[in-house]
């Protein structure tokens, strides 16, 4: 089945179970203010044992730090457990063509170990390759730092603007260097990024754990980088598309300056968050689609 087969199908399933816009409101409005909530009752104590001590920085710091750990760590589960129950709906509205509530719990029950393990995996990833970024900008950058630090610096002279062209050259070289490693830094993430997108499709239909999922879904992008790249096209021209009429984020506020998107000064701001969530929910069933309609498909020979 091929992608426009594929949208027509997704458009069908899901103007017959809109209660797949359930989970990702819940997502964008719900779970940030219970973390606002929970993050207030972990922070207001904290504040007020930092204002009562003598030294209210040592109280105030380390506090900071594990009250953001706490909070982070409560997203972390939330996000996982919604992903999971809205992962069960995807799953049988695009294999069985309808779904409830009830298969959201289900969902949560199956999928919520697995995705909270994929999730840790992905983020471990991202972290390791911003950590070799940074590292390998200050192996580059501290060289030219400590020839154009003048040694008076260190002994309390006063500094000298290095000047000519050798210290300009280095300069734009040291730039030029830090320009390519984020370049190799971006595209390594975003290669990860691509070609593990549909693990969590491979979690719930394959029924497979999370590592098995990632490398289900490497191995199903390269058979089908096409099809991926497709996808990624129209997510690209729907968010791109919602920018346009929604210029800055505002929509419909946009100001004198944005007078050339017509479609601000007509459509209302509320509806844009409207776009972005119907953007969501599609996209999300449309991969599930995609993915059980491949798996289906008799190997090409």
């Amino acid at each position: 089945m091929d992608l426009i087969e594929s949208f027509k199908k997704t458009v069908e399933l899901l103007r017959s179970n809109l209660i797949l816009f359930l989970p990702p409101l819940i997502l964008a409005y719900l779970i940030p203010a219970a973390l606002a909530f929970a993050g207030l009752y972990i922070f207001a104590p904290m504040l007020i044992a930092a204002a009562n001590s003598p030294a209210p920085l040592l109280v105030l710091m380390p506090g900071s730090v594990v009250g953001i750990a706490i909070v982070l760590v409560l997203a972390l589960f939330a996000y996982a457990y919604l992903l999971a129950g809205w992962t069960g709906m995807n799953k049988n509205a695009a294999l069985k063509g309808r779904t409830g509530f009830d298969d959201f719990w289900v969902g949560t029950k199956a999928y919520f170990d697995r995705l909270l393990i994929g999730i840790v995996v992905l983020a471990v990833i991202y972290i390791l390759l911003v950590g070799v970024g940074v590292a390998a900008t200050f192996v580059v950058i501290l060289p030219l730092i400590m020839r154009l630090v003048p040694a008076g610096v260190l002994a309390g002279g006063s500094p000298t603007i290095p000047t000519g062209l050798p210290e300009i050259s280095r300069i734009i070289a040291t730039v030029g260097n830090t320009f390519g490693i984020w370049l190799i830094i971006v595209t390594l993430a975003g290669l990860v990024f691509l070609f593990t997108l549909f693990w969590v499709q491979s979690a719930a239909i394959d029924n497979v754990g999370a590592l098995r999922a990632l490398g289900r879904s490497v191995s199903f992008v390269k058979n089908n980088f096409r099809t991926t790249l497709g996808l990624a096209g129209l997510y690209i021209i729907a968010t791109g598309f919602t920018a346009a009429i929604f210029p800055g984020g505002g929509g419909g506020g946009g100001g004198a300056g944005q007078a050339g998107y017509g479609f601000s000064l007509i459509i209302p701001a509320p509806l844009e968050a409207v776009f972005r969530l119907l953007i969501t929910t599609f996209f999300m069933l449309y991969m599930f689609v995609i993915y059980a309609d491949k798996k289906a498909e008799p190997p090409q020979r």
